[in-house]
């Protein structure tokens, strides 16, 4: 209820939050408690269940993900990256750390940006099919071969850490990059002239209101009311702990 905009309906809202349910393949845990050990989600479910709530508030730009497979079993790791790349293939932009991916979870992936120490970029790019043009681009520059039974992610590791070579600096300094900064700035550019002409055929001179968040303060206000009573209601042990605190304490 407070992701989304004061002006899309409730009733829009609901139905919204079913199809991403859905989309999730949760529609049976839809009642589920969430947190309660014996009878709340597994480690997978919760992870989708992250992703639904990002989701929910339909991300017009990007979704971005932390480590969304971390703590997981490969199976569980490739249907949550499996999920990832069907939003990405309906348009939905993604964005999210990993950590050492396998062979086939690496390869659901467009794009990496590989950060070295000081945060400083050693490479950012596609992948390609099987990852050539990932290691295409190290051996370039001077980077060791790469054998057939080496998983790419771990071999593109293994040489920016290892490896003699200021990969920052060769990055800094490559075709690539160069390529990758005309795209940015033409993207600046074209973005720049897009809200100029926006703003003259309004014929409005103020930009449009930036507001941090989609409901105002008293919507806010009583769903967090509303929830945390709910809470206190499923959860009677902290009240009457706190009862019995408070008598105990007034004696």
């Amino acid at each position: 209820m407070l992701r989304q905009s004061q002006h899309i309906t409730k009733a829009e809202k609901y139905a919204y939050v079913e199809k991403v349910i859905e989309m999730l393949g949760m529609s049976e845990y839809a009642e589920a408690v969430v947190g309660v050990r014996g009878r709340g989600l597994n480690v997978e479910r919760r992870k989708l269940l992250s992703i639904g709530v990002e989701l929910a508030a339909k991300p017009s730009l990007l979704l971005f993900l932390d480590e969304p497979t971390t703590g997981l079993d490969s199976q569980s790791a490739y249907g949550v990256v499996n999920f990832l790349r069907m939003l990405a293939d309906n348009g939905q932009c993604v964005l999210c750390t990993i950590h050492q991916p396998s062979v086939t979870l690496f390869q659901q992936f467009d794009r990496v940006m590989l950060l070295v120490e000081g945060g400083k970029t050693a490479y950012f790019g596609n992948i390609g099919p099987g990852s050539m043009e990932m290691i295409n681009y190290f051996q370039k520059y001077g980077a060791r071969l790469c054998t057939q039974e080496e998983n790419p992610a771990e071999y593109m590791i293994e040489v920016v850490s290892q490896d003699s070579l200021n990969w920052s600096e060769i990055w800094r300094n490559s075709e690539e990059n160069h390529e990758v900064m005309q795209t940015l700035n033409q993207i600046h550019h074209n973005e720049s002239n897009g809200e100029a002409g926006a703003t003259k055929v309004k014929g409005r001179g103020l930009p449009t209101r930036l507001v941090e968040f989609a409901m105002p303060f008293h919507v806010q206000l009583y769903y967090v009311t509303v929830r945390i009573f709910q809470q206190n209601w499923r959860t009677p042990k902290y009240v009457w702990a706190k009862l019995m605190l408070a008598a105990a304490s007034s004696m």
